[in-house]
């Protein structure tokens, strides 16, 4: 039998000014190996998202902050 752990990990971040988007970031999470199943914008705060990523969450920390973006936990629990 084969077991695969894959956690679920809601992240905070912020998009530089002038970045390319939110699409650049999914295709360099997704060329990792990292699945995405969310992403919202947070209202009221331009460049503010909620990410929940499948996979290594440093791995996904690593790779936004080399975009750029400023990265945190989330302080809202995966769903």
């Amino acid at each position: 039998m084969l077991a695969i752990d894959v956690t679920d990990s809601d992240l905070m971040l912020v998009m530089p000014h002038g970045h390319g988007g939110v699409a650049g970031m999914l295709v360099a999470l997704e060329d990792a190996g990292l699945g995405v199943s969310r992403i919202e914008s947070r209202m009221g705060e331009a460049g503010l998202y909620r990410l929940t990523v499948h996979g290594r969450a440093e791995t996904a920390v690593t790779i936004l902050e080399g975009i750029g973006c400023t990265v945190t936990p989330s302080p809202y629990p995966a769903t």
